[in-house]
């Protein structure tokens, strides 16, 4: 998926956590952190949005692993909770988390599928969608609205 599509499903996931663990879901600040968390596994595109933030490491990542290698995996989720606890931001673990999910949920909707039990490189998914496609943009505005409805019915 598009980093477009994997930011709106990271917040969409944190504001469905958020309302299952009856905290705010439309805190800004842990909004952006799952929008974050949805960004970071394509660390190891040097094209990406994260890549080319992170240039250096990206490539770095890029070269050992491939894309959709170790960064979506399941092992790849409990490294950045680790990392983020131990640098001493568990505040910010949950929402960062939850958009790290969204996105191998989302890759794990597209053709390609993701490597959830890596290093076993086995794809998993449902391949419903090709990668930037209007039926990508179609299904990432239909969860989105679906997760939008409980906010719409608390504003309303």
């Amino acid at each position: 998926m598009m980093a477009g599509s994997h930011v709106v499903l990271g917040a969409a996931a944190w504001h469905v956590a958020a309302l299952a663990l009856s905290i705010p879901a439309d805190d800004p600040l842990m909004l952006g952190a799952a929008g974050l968390g949805a960004l970071l596994p394509d660390i190891d595109h040097p094209k990406s949005w994260a890549g080319r933030k992170l240039g250096p490491l990206s490539m770095l990542i890029a070269g050992v692993f491939g894309h959709r290698g170790v960064t979506h995996s399941l092992l790849a989720v409990l490294i950045c909770l680790g990392l983020l606890v131990w640098g001493g931001l568990g505040a910010m673990a949950m929402p960062v988390v939850v958009g790290y999910l969204s996105h191998l949920a989302g890759d794990g909707l597209t053709i390609s599928g993701v490597p959830l039990l890596w290093p076993w490189r086995r794809p998993f998914g449902l391949p419903l969608v090709r990668t930037g496609t209007l039926t990508e943009t179609a299904l990432v505005a239909a969860l989105a609205a679906v997760a939008g409805q409980d906010l719409w019915r608390q504003m309303g």
